[in-house]
């Protein structure tokens, strides 16, 4: 029998059976090998209304959202930044478990935050631009389109401090 979807087949952990390794501060953090559901939760939460905003950013400016209208919407939820940092926190906090302690002994900052963000969503494959689609946007997800330098694209990492394939390379005695 063949099957359309096969969610048994090999997965993200046979990449990283042990995790996601990622060194900051100078300790090792692993990450789970697949993001887990529930670590969007955080950031979907009605509380945080994320989906509302971006509705509301795209309303204000007819489709065509620049900074100004972003910024506006904003002001509109004074308490957004702090509920979003909480959300970041929380996410964290699924994803690392007993290890989220000693990740914030670490005093991450913003940068952090963002660079390993960035890191983990191409590791795990997940665009959260897709997740917010609508369902009228195409749909047309084909792989026809080749980079521009096939040759350059693999001399340069995507992400400041981020190292794919070989976690251990940048480790030292010490």
């Amino acid at each position: 029998m063949s099957f359309v979807i096969d969610l048994d087949a090999e997965r993200r952990e046979v990449q990283h059976p042990d995790g996601i390794p990622v060194k900051f501060g100078g300790e090792q953090f692993i990450f789970p090998a697949e993001l887990p559901a529930e670590a969007l939760d955080p950031i979907l939460s009605d509380d945080l209304d994320l989906v509302g905003l971006l509705g509301d950013v795209i309303d204000s400016a007819d489709g065509e959202a620049g900074v100004s209208e972003v910024v506006a919407a904003l002001f509109r939820r004074p308490t957004l930044p702090r509920k979003f940092l909480v959300a970041i926190r929380e996410t964290y906090a699924i994803l690392l478990g007993d290890q989220h302690e000693e990740f914030l002994k670490k005093r991450p900052f913003i940068g952090d935050y963002v660079r390993l963000t960035t890191g983990l969503i191409k590791v795990y494959g997940v665009e959260l631009g897709k997740l917010f689609r609508s369902a009228d946007s195409s749909a047309s997800d084909s792989q026809t389109s080749s980079p521009t330098s096939p040759a350059s694209t693999e001399s340069t990492p995507d992400v400041s401090g981020f190292v794919p394939d070989n976690p251990d390379s940048s480790d030292s005695a010490g």
